[in-house]
């Protein structure tokens, strides 16, 4: 099993067309995942065979717009999927802007960094500010060497986070995320509040960690499937994240037993064992494990 990561802003004339093309094509080479369509374009994390994926891209960008999509491309396993998921919605990243009668315009997006560009920097010892535009949750786990974590749950809350870094819109600041979807948006509504010196990172976390060997991120990169994280940095691996129980540091995530809960939260394999995968004594005694 491999997994493909993509996404690609473009005017897509009907998402629902897409989407029944993108179904039939699936369910024809026998790929799973979530596919999101909109308006605005695709995100899509699949998985299958290598040959399947291969098929899958090929006619993919034969779809109008879409013929110059940046695939990315790692190693899954038989549980990454269990099924397929594409769905129509408003917008393929969702920044809660359109809520409110407004919108981010990606004509003001920053200009890339590449993988190799961001290594120099950090070497170099010169004076940035790195943001990540995921949520907390992830961060968590793996983030940049010296980044600002937003304590978000969920990226709609992003405009709030900006107002409070005003302090940073006359510095130099390079954003980054999981494969670079969520970054197009959030570096267009920083340059569009002010921000004088911004860049986003070309490719997010999987193609600096494809490029470079992932030196200078520290933990594991959360991921929307199956795996939940994997592994970024082969240079200095380190451990970020701790148990929430122990503390022991741990990169491992589990969904709490209380199916009214289901936080996912860090844990090691001692305290899931002693908690019986719950986050607390009352989630445990409410477990869904739990026979009468």
């Amino acid at each position: 099993m491999h997994v493909l990561l993509y996404y690609k802003y473009t005017d897509i004339e009907d998402p629902e067309d897409l989407k029944e093309k993108q179904k039939i094509i699936c369910e024809r080479l026998g790929i799973t995942g979530r596919i999101l369509i909109a308006e605005e374009g695709i995100n899509g994390t699949v998985g299958g065979t290598f040959e399947a994926l291969d098929q899958y891209m090929s006619e993919t960008m034969c779809y109008p717009g879409l013929s110059d999509i940046e695939w990315k491309i790692s190693e899954g396993n038989d549980q990454t999927f269990p099924k397929l998921r594409v769905v129509v919605r408003p917008e393929v990243v969702t920044l809660g802007l359109k809520e409110r009668g407004k919108d981010v315009s990606l004509k003001h997006k920053a200009h890339y960094i590449e993988p190799d560009e961001l290594l120099r920097l950090y070497e170099s010892g010169e004076e940035f500010t790195i943001i990540d535009a995921r949520n907390e949750y992830e961060g968590r786990i793996g983030k940049f060497k010296d980044a600002i974590v937003p304590d978000i749950d969920n990226f709609r809350e992003f405009p709030e986070f900006v107002a409070s870094i005003e302090h940073l819109k006359n510095k130099p600041v390079v954003t980054y995320c999981t494969g670079g979807i969520r970054c197009e948006k959030a570096s267009s509504y920083l340059k569009e509040q002010g921000f004088t010196d911004v860049r986003q990172l070309h490719g997010g976390i999987h193609r600096y960690a494809d490029t470079t060997g992932g030196k200078y991120f520290d933990g594991e990169m959360y991921v929307f499937d199956g795996r939940v994280h994997v592994p970024v940095n082969q240079v200095n691996p380190t451990v970020i994240s701790e148990c929430h129980h122990c503390g022991t540091k741990v990169a491992r995530y589990v969904n709490c037993c209380n199916a009214k809960c289901n936080l996912q939260f860090i844990c090691c394999e001692s305290c899931e064992t002693e908690y019986g995968s719950g986050c607390s004594r009352e989630c445990q005694k409410n477990s869904r494990f739990l026979t009468a």
